[in-house]
């Protein structure tokens, strides 16, 4: 896995397409009764971008993705992703303390949905409200207490985040519609549910 961060490029438009993807097996009987499992506990996010320029001038926008794009080989290497719309929580909570228990995952809620985070960049820790630096970073997005927090202390956290994500597809098309400016109209990035 490549630690590199997708550039932020000017002409990005809008919209930005963000889809959650589950999995699902499903069975049908004759008689049209359905049998239904869940594969997966929380979903895969795919991202949709779509840039109506790039530069490619002192900007650089254009060899810039292209070069990240080959960099990664397609979909082959993955990398990390800011999602400016969801890449932050502040007074998350975290879990409560059992006085044994010194490891924790790190998740964020989206709305009433909950689900681990991966990859954090800052982090501030909090056992009862009160900053907490007795934990260290064993990732991928746990932390460890040196000594496990008292049964019933509320452990919460503020982070900011990457998502770990890869290129969805092995080519994408760039096309110049003027001397120096190009464009790419769909870029699909999709989140992975592991970081090693």
């Amino acid at each position: 896995m490549s630690t590199e961060v997708f550039p932020t490029l000017a002409g990005l438009e809008y919209p930005v397409v963000r889809t959650p993807i589950f999995r699902t097996l499903a069975q049908q009987t004759a008689s049209g009764n359905e049998t239904r499992a869940a594969l997966q506990t929380y979903p895969r996010w795919k991202w949709t971008l779509s840039f109506n320029f790039l530069r490619d001038d002192a900007n650089d926008e254009f060899r810039t993705l292209v070069a990240f794009f080959l960099a990664r080989q397609g979909s082959y290497d993955s990398f990390l992703f800011n999602d400016p719309d969801d890449n932050a929580v502040t007074g998350q909570p975290i879990a409560h303390g059992d006085g044994s228990t010194k490891g924790f995952q790190l998740v964020r809620s989206l709305g009433g949905f909950t689900e681990p985070v991966l990859h954090p960049v800052f982090l501030t820790v909090y056992v009862n409200a009160v900053p907490n630096t007795n934990w260290s970073y064993s990732g991928p997005g746990f932390i460890t207490f040196a000594t496990a927090p008292a049964s019933g202390a509320v452990i919460t956290a503020d982070l900011t985040y990457l998502w770990p994500v890869r290129f969805v597809a092995d080519q994408y098309d760039f096309a110049k519609f003027m001397n120096r400016l190009w464009e790419q109209k769909k870029l699909d990035l999709i989140s992975l549910k592991q970081y090693p």
